[in-house]
């Protein structure tokens, strides 16, 4: 089939990882793709587009920043009018961007159906960003609303995201939840990076807690923080590894010298994605404290493909992602002394670790991986 690929981004950070895999996927499975959008296929580091269109945001106040989001609907429809006309898709795939109905309205013109990916509630979530508050606030919720409803199908990451979406008024047999994915080709399970344990002065005998991300307020890092003060009183030779940077760091740290846990923390500050891998080699557990309640969070699915147990929250959008004590544990949201339990339990029971981590492994190849979900897709959209 052809599928003709939309995206209003720059093309970086955890996005641009998506749009990139999906595209390969589709084409994996022998389709042909086009990829339209400010940037295309172009990454965002090597594009000069992109970084002109990120000072763009950077600078321009943010009403009249809205009002070109809301302009780009007519540009959209007119670039993908001509795109069908081009290229004669069988499907338009559109990942979802705030005020954006052009895909909707092109599709609509030609007669030609929309996939439409919702990675977020972005109106609602927009309104409540204390640097980027929406101004136009109900006008991104009509549209949303209209465009979620709109498309011919609209596929969502999470349970609760389909919930929140059937809230507002989208038709519940419009949306189709399909978590995140990863490429199992390029997580692998791989063997303990012994030389990097030692840059990293962590003792041999560790038992290895890990977290991988942005540092952000919302991951729940006091959380496991106030968990790991608890598990260093017991028997058990426990070491926390973080891997990334971000805002809350500087907060983390002063947390850490209050707890007196300077030797058993290491925050590595920020790893390029594709050495992640080899930080996450040295977990014995992977641990998503918490996530906002819409998400399917990417770094958990790369934990389960590198063979690791996780600890997760007992919420929705986990559920949607683990099974408890098939591929992981689960434990009473924002529950210190369950968090913690769960901890102590693995760090006590290595075989259960292993078996935990081979059978994450076995979901990620099975089910969750970027082929599995562009297959899916064009399932739906096939003659």
């Amino acid at each position: 089939m052809k599928i003709l690929y939309h995206h209003r981004t720059l093309g970086d950070g955890a996005e641009g990882i998506h749009i990139r895999e999906m595209v390969k996927a589709f084409r994996a499975l022998g389709h042909e793709v086009m990829v339209i959008g400010p940037t295309g296929e172009t990454p965002h580091e090597s594009s000069r587009k992109a970084r002109m269109l990120g000072k763009v945001k950077q600078f321009v106040p943010q009403a009249l920043y809205e009002l070109l989001e809301i302009f780009y609907t007519g540009h959209c429809a007119w670039k993908t009018f001509r795109a069908i006309g081009a290229f004669r898709p069988d499907f338009i795939y559109d990942r979802y961007i705030t005020f954006n109905a052009g895909t909707i309205l092109a599709g609509r013109l030609c007669r030609v159906p929309v996939c439409l990916e919702v990675n977020a509630p972005l109106a609602m979530e927009r309104s409540v960003q204390r640097d980027e508050r929406l101004i136009f606030r109900r006008i991104a919720a009509r549209l949303e609303r209209w465009i979620c409803s709109n498309a011919t199908q609209t596929m969502v990451v999470s349970t609760p995201l389909k919930q929140y979406l059937e809230s507002i008024g989208v038709p519940g047999e419009k949306c189709t939840v399909m978590p995140n994915g990863v490429d199992p080709g390029r997580f692998t399970p791989r063997v303990r990076d012994m030389v990097l344990l030692g840059e990293l002065g962590i003792p041999k005998e560790s038992f290895i807690v890990g977290f991988t991300g942005v540092l952000r307020s919302w991951h729940g890092l006091d959380l496991l923080l106030d968990t790991f003060a608890n598990m260093t009183r017991k028997e058990c030779a426990a070491f926390l590894l973080i891997v990334g940077d971000g805002p809350y760091r500087k907060p983390l740290e002063k947390r850490i010298d209050e707890l007196g846990l300077g030797r058993s923390i290491c925050i590595t500050g920020r790893i390029p994605h594709e050495r992640v891998p080899d930080y996450v080699s040295l977990f014995d557990v992977a641990v998503s404290p918490r996530a906002t309640f819409y998400a399917s969070p990417m770094k958990v699915i790369e934990y389960m493909a590198l063979g690791k147990p996780v600890v997760v929250p007992a919420t929705l959008n986990f559920l949607d992602i683990i099974d408890d004590r098939i591929e992981g544990i689960t434990f009473e949201d924002g529950n210190t002394a369950a968090l913690e339990q769960a901890l102590v339990y693995l760090c006590q029971e290595p075989e259960l670790c292993r078996q935990l981590g081979v059978r994450a492994r076995q979901k990620v190849e099975r089910r969750l991986n970027w082929r599995w979900n562009a297959n899916e897709v064009c399932q739906r959209f096939s003659p």
